[in-house]
């Protein structure tokens, strides 16, 4: 086995050390940076603190401001509910309104979902408020308009439902005056109507009567005399008698009969110049022609009347001659001649 020879080492030789520097300026220096940024981090914390608590003060403000919002908003729809009532009009006015305050309603909503708005929400809610009064007072104005013109309504009505019954009442006072004048109306006519039959009746019995009618073809005579003829061509005037009957109904005084004398022909001789005329048949109403009148003073008692048509120039054809009486409108009598 072969021994190893370890060499024995040489001996190191260690540099003899540099002077330490003074670390104490700089360990004071980081101390008071550790400071300071503790200091920093201190109040950062605190401020952090502060910002935490204001900001969960402004939420529960926000809250409560919401609540009372919520609050406000559906005590202001009861106040205008509390107006409503049966003038369509009105109802109509409130629910335009109750969507105005719906829409002023979200707006503040919509706000509250910053706290930062806050003062703006109250703002909005304040102008809600007097949104609300205004409404209250403009419905109050309404109601009471509609109150005055409903009582001004209902005293009209009241008016004309008495001016209507007013007016019946006088339609039947009317209508009872109208029955009352048809009536009496009616008595008049019918007494009218009595009044003109005893009247007729009257008339119709003062009536003179007559009879012994006669008419006659006469010729003058040279002493001035007259003598019956009974040839046309010797005829000089028609010569009429008739007598009178008395009658106590007729008035005394003046009398007349209308003489109708009808020639062959069927005229009735008239002359206006020599007195004819017309007269009105009292039962008939009818317009006839009259040859001449014969007048007399009646006394009540029966008497004779003779009376002649002569005319300058008439001349007499053959034929049948008839002589009419008529007194008051009714006929009387008659006579007739035949002339050759």
């Amino acid at each position: 086995m072969a021994i190893q020879n370890n060499p024995t080492p040489s001996p190191k030789f260690s540099p003899t050390p540099a002077p330490q520097k003074n670390r104490t300026p700089l360990l004071a220096g980081i101390i008071a940076v550790l400071l300071l940024a503790l200091i920093g981090l201190g109040i950062g914390y605190a401020n952090r603190g502060n910002d935490n608590a204001q900001l969960s003060t402004d939420l529960v403000e926000m809250e409560q401001f919401k609540a009372t919002a919520e609050k406000q908003y559906y005590e202001s729809l009861a106040e205008l509910e509390e107006m409503r009532g049966s003038n369509e009009e009105l109802n109509a006015l409130i629910d335009q309104q109750k969507e105005d305050l719906r829409t002023q309603k979200e707006k503040i909503s919509s706000l509250t979902r910053d706290s930062r708005n806050l003062v703006a929400a109250r703002r909005e809610l304040k102008e809600l408020r007097t949104q609300t009064d205004g409404y209250l007072v403009q419905l109050e104005d309404m109601r009471l308009a509609n109150a005055e013109l409903t009582e001004n309504n209902q005293r009209l009505s009241s008016e004309r439902d008495l001016l209507s019954s007013d007016l019946q009442v006088s339609r039947q006072q009317n209508e009872s005056l109208n029955t009352e004048r048809a009536v009496l109306v009616s008595e008049r006519e019918e007494l009218t109507s009595t009044n003109e039959e005893l009247n007729r009746k009257v008339g119709v019995a003062s009536v003179l009567k007559t009879n012994n009618i006669t008419i006659v073809g006469q010729k003058a005579r040279s002493n001035g005399r007259f003598a019956d003829r009974n040839n046309a061509s010797h005829v000089d005037r028609l010569y009429v008698c008739f007598n009178s009957l008395d009658n106590a109904v007729a008035k005394t005084g003046n009398e007349t009969f209308q003489l109708r004398i009808i020639n062959p022909a069927g005229e009735t001789i008239q002359i206006d110049a020599a007195g004819s005329g017309i007269f009105t048949m009292a039962d008939t109403g009818e317009q006839v022609p009259y040859t001449k009148a014969v007048s007399f003073a009646f006394d009540g008692a029966a008497a004779s009347h003779c009376t002649d048509w002569s005319v300058e120039s008439q001349q007499y054809s053959e034929g049948a001659y008839t002589a009419q009486l008529y007194n008051k409108g009714f006929f009387v009598g008659e006579g007739m001649v035949t002339l050759k």
